[in-house]
């Protein structure tokens, strides 16, 4: 019966990927994935006496999480500064981007944060070049940059999430057939 016992710590492991990868997921809805993923990894420390998860794991992951989200910060404003925004611009885009989330959630919850963010982003970028440029294409131009960082930022953040998974999974494997979360 010992191999009953193995498939179900390899069953436990499937399961808990498939959670790990699905809150990983959940940057693309504007809501914080990574720390989710930190959250699931704490809770399954706790419940195992930090044992294969450690505190040391535990602050790496918090370090990977909040390098994530200055990373989204950074990528999301000053993408559209290196591409030739004005300051105006930038902060049209970053502040679009914040009203956008707030009216998309209001409008539609979940979903609508993300749409909002994106399109505030690119309107609120047109918008304020525009008012520095009093010129249409360059502000089109400036508010496709804005929407281009915010995605490039977003693919960043779920690309440190991964990097979390793996370590997550790396320190869960089950190697003798006895590890579930």
């Amino acid at each position: 019966m010992e191999w009953l016992a193995e498939i179900g710590a390899w069953a436990w492991y499937v399961l808990w990927a498939i959670l790990l990868l699905a809150a990983s997921l959940l940057v693309y809805l504007g809501l914080g994935g990574n720390f989710v993923i930190l959250g699931l990894a704490a809770i399954h420390a706790l419940v195992t006496g930090f044992d294969p998860i450690s505190w040391p794991l535990l602050i790496i992951l918090l370090v990977i999480a909040l390098i994530g989200e200055g990373l989204e910060f950074l990528v999301g404003t000053f993408y559209v500064a290196k591409q030739g925004a004005s300051k105006y611009g930038v902060i049209g885009g970053f502040g679009g981007g914040l009203i956008g989330a707030i009216l998309g959630t209001s409008i539609l919850p979940v979903i609508g944060s993300i749409l909002g963010s994106f399109v505030g982003a690119f309107a609120g970028a047109i918008l304020g070049e525009y008012y520095q440029q009093q010129q249409l294409e360059p502000s089109l131009r400036i508010g496709t940059h804005a929407f281009v960082g915010k995605l490039l930022a977003i693919f960043l953040k779920h690309a440190l999430g991964v990097v979390m998974i793996f370590l997550i999974l790396k320190a869960t494997w089950p190697a003798d057939g006895i590890a579930s979360p």
